[in-house]
């Protein structure tokens, strides 16, 4: 937003015309208060004029923006936790939230459909890349829990529902449909997704992507993915080795108490190559459904821990292993571990743990229904499984 043309000279007292001599001080009557903070967010969301707009510009770009207004907030508050409600009701409203955003801020979604057709940045729907802090993140969520606010696109071939690309966004009690991908997180570290719905996407519901590490997702339900493409995982962590322009290392991110499945058309959990680290942990994964997979989750990368799920084919005979190890780069498939995983095949011949050559797992505490000792675990040639229970 360019400071050009903001206000008239006629508008402005003698003091506005001379200018303030506070930084930040745009009502321009002395002082840096709460009061220009909120005539600034007025101003940003094209609800209210400033007296003098030149004292806003704190960040010297020739430009008005949530950046100028988070510098203002830092200035005023010092080095507090600052926190900001903003209420929201339609689709636009949110848009502004989003992009506006400062550390702090929590975004409040009154219950409703939030519908968007228009696509910005990388095909998204809403948006934002404004970065929080550990002691100050970013919250966007539902005002009720119990009636979550929908957000959604209008064609499962097209767009990214939500797309953060800052650090330390906490999302909750959301519901995100109707687009080819549900919730994107690009170079966002520290963030933390929690209670939230994804359905009817054309590809991926959940994708961790270019270096998003440390992450949280928690207690999702993802379902009906892949309703156009066979690249439908329910949760997506990393990039594959095919792809160009993304930050590979996406470590040390968890994935806990989530129901993945039914009618994902790929894996619950897909983990690729050069990351590090990730937790899959005490989630539901159901295989009803999977058409382009033959497991509930891909291994990778490295050190992967994927501990006490349960994991139910319902009766999907493409399903041929619970969880498999490859290796699609050299020295990348090592030093995982599958433990304490309770798994209900439709046979009596799948693996709960299959290795491939160049890779390495331990293994312990699983149990197989129906039990057959003979399919616990294969390794083949050049790869290694270690049993720890035996």
């Amino acid at each position: 937003m360019k400071l050009f043309g903001l206000i008239t000279a006629s508008a402005l007292t003698g003091a506005a015309l001379l200018g303030s001599t506070v930084s930040g001080d745009v009502n321009s009557d002395g002082r840096l208060s709460a009061d220009d903070l909120y005539s600034m967010r007025g101003y940003i969301l094209g609800t209210g004029l400033l007296i003098d707009p030149n004292a806003g510009e704190l960040c010297r770009d020739g430009e008005l923006n949530s950046a100028d207004m988070c510098l203002m907030r830092r200035e005023l508050f010092g080095s507090q936790n600052v926190t900001n409600e903003i209420v929201v009701s339609n689709t636009e409203e949110l848009k502004n939230a989003l992009k506006n955003a400062c550390a702090g801020d929590t975004v409040v979604l009154k219950p409703g459909i939030y519908e968007c057709t228009e696509y910005g940045t990388k095909a998204s729907l809403f948006h934002s890349d404004a970065e929080g802090t550990d002691d100050s993140p970013i919250t966007i969520k539902s005002a009720d829990p119990n009636d979550p606010a929908v957000l959604k696109g209008t064609n499962v071939s097209r767009g990214v529902v939500l797309y953060i690309t800052g650090d330390c966004w906490k999302i909750e009690n959301i519901i995100c449909c109707n687009a080819q991908k549900g919730i994107v997180l690009d170079n966002s570290n520290r963030s933390y997704i929690k209670d939230v719905e994804v359905y009817d996407t054309g590809q991926e519901g959940i994708h961790l992507r270019d270096g998003s590490s440390e992450c949280v997702i928690d207690g999702a339900s993802v379902h009906n993915t892949g309703l156009v493409s066979e690249y439908g995982e329910a949760v997506y962590i990393g990039s594959a080795k095919s792809t160009n322009g993304y930050d590979y290392a996406c470590d040390n991110n968890i994935v806990r108490n989530c129901t993945l499945g039914p009618n994902t058309s790929a894996e619950s959990v897909d983990i690729k190559e050069y990351t590090t680290g990730n937790i899959i942990e005490n989630c539901t994964m159901l295989g009803g459904g999977i058409t382009a997979a033959d497991s509930f989750v891909d291994i990778k990368g490295n050190n992967t821990i994927v501990r006490n799920n349960y994991c139910d084919a319902q009766s999907n005979t493409s399903i041929t292993d619970a969880f498999q190890v490859h290796c699609q780069v050299n020295g990348w498939g090592i030093d995982n571990e599958v433990y304490g995983n309770s798994v209900i095949f439709t046979g009596e011949t799948e693996y709960i743990v299959r290795t491939w050559n160049g890779t390495s797992c331990k293994v312990h505490s699983n149990i197989r229904t129906p039990e057959n000792i003979s399919f616990m675990y294969r390794a083949f040639n050049g790869s290694s499984i270690t049993i720890l229970d035996e």
